[in-house]
């Protein structure tokens, strides 16, 4: 004798609401996932600060939110903008001295077209940087007193960094795409 037959579910029955739910969690995890990357993305591409600073005929000085400082020359045009993970200078025109506070995985960058000075942000602290950058047309002239510095210049090769230590000048010439590093006194 056969066994007695247990009433079975349809599976037709059962399907049609599991695979809702597994549509809908696979739905939610997609926007959850969407929306996280566009903040993150948003996050680093909008400045928590912002300032412009256009000296005439008298130096000016600006002091960061985070205890460095600018001291603009005459005749010098720059903005500065303030990102989560990092400090960037754009120099248009002028000379501008320049006292970096360290801050923890926050790079400072001073940028004059494709070439970049740049203060790493690492894990661990640093003292200070203190530099001078001068930009004249065709020509741009790197001085380093105190800390460390890497400046990225078409001179050097697209991954290229030229590193600074204290007592350094460093001069790109851009009419004939070419860089000196010298002792300060000796250029």
């Amino acid at each position: 004798m056969p066994p007695p037959s247990s009433p079975s579910r349809s599976p037709d029955r059962a399907a049609p609401w599991k695979r809702w739910l597994a549509w809908s969690c696979l739905a939610l995890a997609l926007v959850l996932a969407g929306a996280l990357t566009v903040s993150w993305v948003m996050r680093d591409s909008a400045p928590r600060f912002g300032e412009q600073l256009r000296t005439e005929s008298e130096a000016r000085s600006l002091a960061l939110p985070d205890g460095s400082r600018i001291d603009a020359a005459p005749g010098t045009s720059l903005s500065v903008a303030y990102y989560p993970r990092r400090r960037q200078v754009v120099l248009a025109r002028g000379e501008a001295a320049f006292r970096v506070h360290w801050q923890y995985r926050a790079s400072f960058g001073v940028q004059w077209g494709v070439n970049e000075v740049v203060m790493d942000g690492s894990r661990i602290e640093q003292p200070d940087a203190v530099f001078r950058v001068a930009a004249r047309p065709q020509r741009l002239r790197v001085e380093l007193e105190e800390g460390t510095l890497k400046v990225r210049t078409v001179t050097a090769g697209p991954r290229e960094f030229v590193a600074l230590t204290p007592g350094d000048v460093l001069i790109v010439d851009m009419a004939t795409r070419s860089h000196r590093l010298c002792r300060k006194g000796a250029c």
